[in-house]
């Protein structure tokens, strides 16, 4: 049986994919912070002040979606990766209605666990922000019985 740690430490694991930013997803910047933070209704109240922006839970969204995709077909048949740590530097803004190119690599393979590094562009090609997330390969049945335990 082939060791997929072994296998992903010698592979060239990337992947990449591109958003458009739309205002659901987009955070409140400055301006009246409602619960939740980035509700619609703050930007109603004030604005002039209110600047909608990509947020980091949006932004790390993206970012694992592309890891998560990278990922498919390298890992053995009822197993699956769990986050196990994350970090984002934002660089630039993000406006509602810009287009923005994500990608990530692979850059350390420490069993069990994952490490990728995330990087956004916007579409005139600044750089948006950069990340490190850390996944850890489990097992399917064994990860579900532990969170069925705990409910």
């Amino acid at each position: 049986m082939t060791d997929a740690f072994a296998v992903l430490d010698d592979a060239d694991v990337r992947g990449e994919s591109t958003f458009t930013l739309d205002a659901e997803h987009a955070t409140v910047a400055f301006g009246s912070h409602d619960d939740p933070p980035g509700d619609p209704a703050a930007v109603d109240a004030d604005p002039e002040e209110a600047t909608r922006v990509l947020g980091t839970p949006y932004l790390l969204a993206q970012f694992e979606v592309v890891v998560r995709e990278a990922l498919r077909g390298y890992l053995p048949e009822g197993t699956g990766v769990v986050d196990r740590g994350a970090s984002v530097s934002h660089l630039a803004p993000v406006a509602v209605g810009r287009d923005v190119d994500v990608s990530a690599t692979l850059v350390g393979v420490d069993r069990p666990d994952l490490s990728f590094a995330c990087r956004a562009e916007r579409d005139d090609g600044a750089s948006v922000a950069t990340g490190d997330l850390t996944l850890r390969v489990v097992d399917r049945d064994q990860f579900r019985d532990s969170v069925a335990g705990r409910e």
